[in-house]
This record gives structure tokens, C-alpha cells and sequence, in this order.
């Protein structure tokens, strides 16, 4: 509860490409850091093939490349992209699913 009401005030996403890779569908760019294992690393081309993410740069020039990105506007497009591309619909659709194999 208190993660979500945390991300109500979040602009990015700097992250494992983990299960929090889906949250891009909300409009949160993420910024990829290294993936953990072959799902993060599935997860990690489907975020920078769907340009939902981008790759992080190195962590000790955060201060350069983080505001060289939001002036540019990258992750704002990330941000849209993934708000308007982005699968939302996950759950619906496993119920339907469920439902069309077990009646």
C-alpha cells in the first residue's frame, strides 16, 4: 500500500527490468539497470523494443545524462509511449482466457 501511494508522486522508474517493468503501461519511463537472470533479461529487450525504457548510463554521471535525458525529452516519450502502447489489460485477460478453456 505504501509503494503505491508512493508511485502516485513518481516520474521515473530506475529499475531491474523485474516485474516492475509493467508499470510503464501507467506512463512511467524506466531506466534499465542491469537485469538479474534470462526473465529480466526478456524483459529488458521488450522495454527498449517497445522504447518504454532506456538503458541506464553510468551511475557516477547521473547528474549529467539523467537531466540531458529529461531535456531532450526522452523519457517523456518513453513516458507516453508506454501510457498509450502499453498492456493494461493483463488480468481481463487472463480471466477470459480461463474462462474459454474451463467454461
Amino acid at each position: 500500500k505504501e509503494f503505491n501511494q508512493k508511485l502516485r508522486k513518481t516520474d521515473i522508474l530506475w529499475t531491474k527490468p523485474s516485474e516492475l517493468s509493467f508499470y510503464a503501461a501507467l506512463g512511467l519511463p524506466i531506466i534499465i539497470a542491469p537485469p538479474i537472470g534470462s526473465q529480466e533479461e526478456f524483459n529488458k529487450r521488450w522495454l527498449l523494443k517497445s522504447g518504454f525504457g532506456a538503458l541506464e548510463e553510468n551511475p557516477s554521471y547521473t547528474d549529467q545524462w539523467l537531466f540531458d535525458w529529461l531535456n531532450r525529452g526522452y523519457l517523456a516519450e518513453a513516458a507516453m509511449e508506454g501510457f498509450i502502447e502499453g498492456e493494461k489489460l493483463g488480468t481481463i485477460n487472463i480471466q477470459k482466457i480461463i474462462e474459454k478453456c474451463f467454461g
